[in-house]
């Protein structure tokens, strides 16, 4: 997931923005709030493993 959302930050770099012959912007707006959203999850993913990790390497130290 963190990969994927920084290939969405990327894709947005590399696809760029223009206006229109009217004057309208367009840009691919929502690659960004998929790309944070991707490396949010994909950092809370990353947090839950570590902690369940480090939870069973206390329980066995325990036992």
């Amino acid at each position: 997931m963190l990969f994927l959302g920084s290939a969405c930050f990327i894709a947005y770099g590399l696809i760029g923005s223009h206006l229109d012959a009217d004057g309208t912007l367009r840009e691919p707006f929502a690659l960004l709030p998929i790309g944070w959203a991707l490396i949010a999850a994909g950092a809370l993913i990353a947090l839950i493993g570590f902690a369940r990790t480090r939870l069973r390497v206390r329980s066995r130290r325990r036992s």
